[in-house]
């Protein structure tokens, strides 16, 4: 016992040996950096030589920045004079002065405030220094000995503990971490990095004294006190917030997005259904079969005869036998009134507007995202104009300092980028033209203020150079960059208009989480937006010079190394309006070819020698004039209505009028011959006509023939394209218009101003008249031949219809062909669910323009999305703490709140697509309330605003009464938030102030001041990032979680307050994708009402006869499910063009059918003879009017963009192919099956 008593006195007395003070006191100043003294003694009380109130005043702050040094072991108060400390009063002063900055940016969580605070508070005051400090001494010139170097040996553990701490505080400005503005140009900022930048007198020029940091890994040598993890606090300090805290955050809050189930690929919805629906309509057609079988060999004999058309068919039939025969009679009257019709409709293209303005065409004014739009814009300003350029370096990357760095790092490429930059800084100063100070943005310029340069915000690498930017410097660039790429709002980052460049604006193309790895500089210079045309005419003259200054760049004088894409707000219009242009080529081409198949298919030709006469070239001619009137028509009658039109609608929708329209004129011209060959077989006809009545007679039974189905097809395309107009895109509400009023006009001048022409054809051909030679007269038809010379005559494809008829309609062919059809449908139905949605942008334009290698960089190169803002619509109190706990992200903050909310959803950024938490003006503004000494200055002469920077007289630094909620210190009083709240968004950030608001939030909070000068706010937003946005699906699922965060918000501020607040995000691009979001149901909706529309017609022009409508509806039904497969397989997503193309394919189906369904529900025969009779009857019509009048539609697939060779080539092609399959094939052995239920 007596042993170990005397070794425990032995350890006490060398423990109190080794605790000794190495550094005390203060000896020497250079360059205004207090140098501590070296010494080698016990550590004496904090308070010894000082007065009763500077002691109480030193242990108070002493108590505040050290607590833990204030209190013994189990935690009781020390008095004052045991208080024991290797520091003087004077260094306990200045450290506190010094930490504020610390507490400036870490504050916001005072667990890793404390912790960063604590090993300072260890190295300058802890009792036992020289058991973890060795210092290195200096002689100054005066021959004062004091401490160069400072060797703190710190516990391994309690260096990455602290770190860790620290590692999620935000800057709410910029919603980078807090501890990269502590980092200096260290490559990672890990602890090491963090804490060796805090003593480097190298790189940190607030280090009075230099400290090497050593990582240690035992305790007995070491700085050992523990540091507390960020979700514990210190004594009464507030937690930390869910922002700067991960650890605290709420859980259950991760999106959860659904596991698709596939089979063999595709969706198992999809799978089950097709499978299902094959075997059921298998089933049922094998038993329709089985019963047509059995009643056609009971029935074989039968010679019963068909019922022929019905009452309404009958009275449709009269009422277009009356329209033939008055048009075919007063041919020149008819044609008359069509001219007058016309030319009163030319006025009207006086009226009409042509647009190219993409937010025009594809966004839906009275649409939820427009009207954010209109709300942001009045209440924040539009969104400036970007404009932006790209300089992809092709050199190899290099290393330096062990370090990788990418070619966009080579000093070449920065001299290349500093001597573009110049040139565009210069545009419009030699020719006295627009220079950017005139159109840039600059939120810190005054209203009304004097217009500089420097004021002018711009992003670009050149920011990072600081001095060196004209004259780099081969040995110091790399490291100010590094420092810049960890904290840009560093005093030596920020540029002259008082902001730092975001480093993934001004770097791309590099691999995610690596930026030195870019190998592509970004030139950015935002422009300012105005509402009205003539404040934008200086902007566009800008922007217009340089898109000029970067095509010249590209083509003439840029270095071989550099790839460029670059874009203005203006280029997209632009180029759409250059194109919409240059696709009048091949669509002038489509025209001519159609018109060359028209005319030589047109007439019925017997042989060449009668040629002349059995052509139709003239009628072929006014048809198509006929066509283009119809448009004019409808160009006139739009513009008496104001609507809007796009070139694209303008170059297109004759093609498709054109292509649709002329069959008809096919399907009268072929019922023409047909009547003129059988006239001897109608009762009504007799031989003693003359010439007037034989030729009337002639068009009253062409007409009553084909005038029902003419109506209900065209009736239906114009219902398609009608439906169509409720489209959310307002180009394809426009196009769909111009379709339906054109196809309008087009009915009705076809079926009087065509037959007009026909009318007139028909005595010429009866003259024996040429065709174009209306003078020359044969005497005999066919000199050859000449009795027959009035036989009629068939064409090769009205000849095959008889054997094809008798051959689709066999017993075995049709099984195949229900088997083959319905297999069609049931993988279409598997594949539908697999369709994208989505129209990238890229389409609307061709492969050499400048704005698509622009829109390939920024959806490759780039690595920082578009910013996104949550506007918090006015109804809040932010004077009031239980409001503002629903917006802000820092202490006492609600776990919901809107800060919080989309912090949360940025640590999902993979799949709600934000990148980044939003900055905050009111967090920045209680930190800002809250750093006396730091920020707030006023002028004492009249209370007004002082610039924190400002070192007027009159201008000295606000004291900011808090508020009494929660400890008392942590939120501005309400008086003090209506009054400062104007200082701080006025005050520019500076080095020390960088809370400041004027740079960041002057636009972004609304308030109105009272009579006394006091602010209420009412609209803010709160700006954050998306992720890289590169696909159709990546800016929808944007935009879907940017309205799911916002109403969550939303839902919360009510929840939490009581009171209705509408939060809604608002982004430029969701203008253009919002309306993906409901495209599934849009897309059914509108083929749903176009179905009803076509059943209704069907209806009403067949007599109410179900059997032919319920078949012409399955057949469009089944077009259209294969339509969508084909988009599938040919990679065509869904949107609102290929909606609307999808709602046309639906009357282009009908018209496929609707001939056919009425030559059988007219037929005079019985059972599958009706079918065969109303194939032979029009089947060749529906080949060489329909189907071969679209063979021209073959130029569009070398169409100049993209959209067009997709969107029209593809989907028209496919429509025509499957609506002619379907027609010819499947719909007449669907009419036999059905047949032969009716039958007894």
């Amino acid at each position: 016992m007596k042993y170990l008593t005397t070794i425990l006195c032995f350890l006490t007395l060398w423990c109190s040996a080794n605790a000794r003070c190495v550094v005390r006191g203060e000896c020497y100043e250079v360059n205004g950096m207090a140098k501590p003294c070296h010494v080698d003694m016990e550590a004496q009380p904090l308070i010894d030589g000082l007065t009763e109130e500077k002691a109480r005043e030193v242990v108070e702050i002493f108590s505040s920045i050290c607590p833990t040094f204030v209190v013994d072991d189990e935690g009781n108060r020390l008095p004052d004079d045991q208080i024991l400390t290797c520091c003087t009063a004077d260094q306990v002063i200045k450290t506190a002065e010094s930490l504020t900055l610390a507490e400036g940016v870490l504050g916001r969580c005072p667990t890793c405030y404390r912790n960063f605070a604590r090993q300072i508070c260890e190295m300058n005051c802890a009792a036992d220094q020289s058991r973890f400090l060795n210092a290195t001494n200096t002689t100054a010139p005066d021959g004062t000995v004091h401490v160069d170097v400072i060797n703190f040996r710190v516990y391994e553990k309690f260096m990455l503990d602290a770190h860790a701490s620290c590692s999620g505080v935000l800057v709410p400005q910029t919603g980078m971490p807090a501890i990269n503005m502590m980092c200096g140009n260290a490559v990672v900022c890990d602890a090491e990095a963090w804490f060796g930048f805090t003593g480097d007198t190298t790189v940190n020029p607030l280090a009075p004294v230099h400290v090497n940091f050593h990582m240690w890994p035992n305790t007995e040598e070491s700085m050992n006190v523990e540091a507390l993890p960020c979700n514990e606090t210190f004594g009464d300090d507030l937690p930390c917030s869910c922002v700067d805290c991960v650890s605290t955050c709420p859980v259950g809050t991760e999106p959860v997005v659904p596991d698709i189930c596939t089979v063999l690929a595709v969706n198992c919805y999809g799978f089950s259904v097709g499978v299902v629906f094959f075997v059921i309509s298998v089933i049922i057609f094998m038993v329709l079969a089985y019963k047509e079988r059995t009643k056609q060999n009971k029935s074989a004999d039968s010679k019963e005869s068909g019922t022929g058309p019905n009452k309404t068919t009958r009275l449709f039939q009269s009422m277009f036998a009356k329209i033939g025969g008055f048009s075919a009679s007063n041919p020149v009257l008819v044609i008359m009134l069509t001219s007058w019709v016309t030319f009163g409709m030319i006025f009207g293209l006086a009226y009409l507007n042509l647009t190219s303005n993409p937010i025009e065409l594809w966004s839906a004014p009275e649409s939820r995202s427009r009207q954010h739009l209109n709300y942001f814009n009045e209440r924040f300003g539009p969104f400036y104009r970007p404009a932006q350029a790209f300089l992809r370096i092709d050199l190899d990357g290099f290393e330096a300092n062990n370090v990788s760095y990418g070619s966009a790092f080579r000093i070449e490429a920065l001299e290349e980028l500093v001597k573009l930059e110049d040139v565009i800084i210069n545009i419009g100063r030699e020719d006295g033209g627009v220079k950017l100070e005139d159109v840039c943005y600059a939120p810190l310029r005054q209203r009304g203020g004097e217009k500089r340069l420097d004021q002018c915000v711009s992003m670009s690498a050149s920011s990072y150079l600081a001095g060196d930017r004209n004259d780099i410097n081969p040995n110091t660039y790399l490291t100010n960059i590094q420092n810049c790429i960890n904290n840009h709002y560093s005093f030596d980052c920020l540029a002259s208009w008082g902001g730092g460049a975001e480093p993934d604006l001004v770097f791309g193309g590099f691999e995610p989480g690596n930026i030195l790895s870019a190998n592509t500089l970004l030139i950015n210079f935002p422009i300012a937006n105005f509402l009205l045309e003539e404040d934008l005419q200086p902007v566009l003259e800008w922007e217009l010079k340089f898109i000029e200054i970067l095509h010249d760049y590209r083509d003439n004088w840029k270095q071989d190394f550099v790839h460029v894409a670059f874009s203005t707000e203006r280029s997209i219009e632009d180029e759409i309006q250059r194109v919409s242009v240059a696709e009048a080529v091949p669509i002038v081409i489509s025209y001519i070819l159609m018109f060359i198949y028209v005319t030589l298919s047109l007439g019925n030709i017997r042989s060449l020698k009668t040629w002349f006469i059995d052509s139709k070239i003239m009628v072929a001619i006014g048809s198509i004039v006929v066509v283009i009137l119809a448009i004019v028509c409808a160009m006139g009658a739009l513009g008496f209505a104001s609507v809007t039109l796009t070139l694209l609608a303008i170059n297109v929708i004759p093609f498709f009028v054109l292509s649709i329209g002329i069959d008809n004129v096919f399907l009268m011209v072929n019922t023409l011959h047909d009547v003129q060959g059988n006239l001897k077989s109608y009762d009504d006809y007799k031989e003693d006509f003359t010439f007037e009545k034989k030729r009337k007679f002639v068009f009253e039974k062409m007409l009553r023939q084909v005038g029902p189905s003419m109506f209900v097809s065209s009736v239906t395309q114009i219902t398609c394209f009608a439906i169509g107009s409720i489209a959310n895109f307002p180009a394809v509400v426009t196009f769909a218009i111009f379709a339906s009023v054109s196809l309008s006009f087009l009915f009705v001048f076809q079926i009087t101003t065509v037959v007009a022409l026909l009318s007139i054809d028909y005595k010429r051909a009866s003259s024996n008249r040429l065709d174009l030679f209306c003078c020359i007269q044969k005497k005999v038809l066919d000199d050859e031949n000449p009795l027959h010379s009035e036989t009629p005559y068939k064409g090769v494809t009205q000849r095959l219809m008889e054997p094809y008829s008798k051959f689709l309609l066999g017993f075995r062919v049709k099984v195949v062909v229900v088997i083959i059809f319905l297999a069609m449908v049931s993988i279409s139905v598997m594949l539908i669910p697999e369709l994208e949605i989505g129209l990238d942008q890229e389409l609307a334009l061709p492969k050499d323009s400048y704005v698509y290698e622009y829109l390939l960089a920024v959806a490759n190169l780039i690595r920082m999305g578009p910013p996104v803002y949550f506007v918090v619509k006015g109804g809040l109190d932010f004077t009031n703490p239980i409001h503002q706990n629903t917006i802000c992200g820092g202490q006492l903050c609600n776990s919901d709140s809107l800060t919080t909310q989309i912090f949360l959803a940025a640590q999902h950024s993979n799949i709600t697509y934000i990148a980044k938490s939003s900055n905050s003006w009111l967090d920045d503004f209680i930190d800002w309330s809250s750093l006396y000494g730091g920020c707030c200055k006023y002028n004492t002469t009249d209370g007004g605003f002082c610039e924190s920077s400002s070192s007027e007289q009159e201008c000295a630094f606000c004291e900011i009464p808090r508020s009494d909620y929660a400890n008392g210190f942590l939120r501005p009083h309400v008086d003090a938030f209506e009054t400062y709240i104007p200082f701080f968004l006025r005050d520019p950030p500076t080095e020390v102030c960088n809370k400041a608001g004027l740079a960041s939030y002057s636009s972004a909070v609304n308030y109105v001041l009272n009579a006394e000068g006091r602010a209420t706010v009412y609209d803010t937003n709160f700006m954050a990032y998306h992720s890289p946005l590169s696909t159709s699906k990546d800016y929808i699922t944007a935009v879907d979680y940017g309205y799911r965060i916002a109403s969550n918000i939303s839902a919360a501020i009510k929840a939490n307050t009581g009171v209705d607040v509408e939060v809604f995000p608002y982004s430029l691009f969701y203008v253009f994708f919002e309306q993906y979001l409901t495209m599934w149901s849009d897309t059914f909706s509108s083929i749903g009402y176009c179905l009803i529309g076509a059943l209704f017609f069907n209806l009403i022009a067949s007599g109410f006869n179900v059997l032919t409508t319920f078949a012409v509806l399955l057949n469009t039904i089944m077009v259209v499910l294969n339509m969508m497969s084909v988009m599938y397989i040919w990679n065509i997503p869904l949107n609102a063009v290929s909606n609307v193309n999808l709602i046309v394919s639906i009357g282009i189906s009908v018209e496929f059918c609707s001939h056919i369904a009425y030559a059988y529900s007219t037929s005079q025969r019985h059972g599958r003879e009706k079918v065969e009779e109303a194939i032979q009857k029009v089947g060749a019509t529906i080949i060489t009017g329909i189907t071969f009048t679209n063979i021209p539609i073959v130029v569009l697939a070398f169409s100049y963009t993209e959209i067009i060779e997709v969107f029209f080539f593809r989907m028209f092609l496919s429509l025509v192919v499957l609506g002619f399959l379907h027609g010819m094939i499947f719909f007449p052995v669907l009419l036999c099956y059905l047949d032969s239920l009716k039958r007894k």
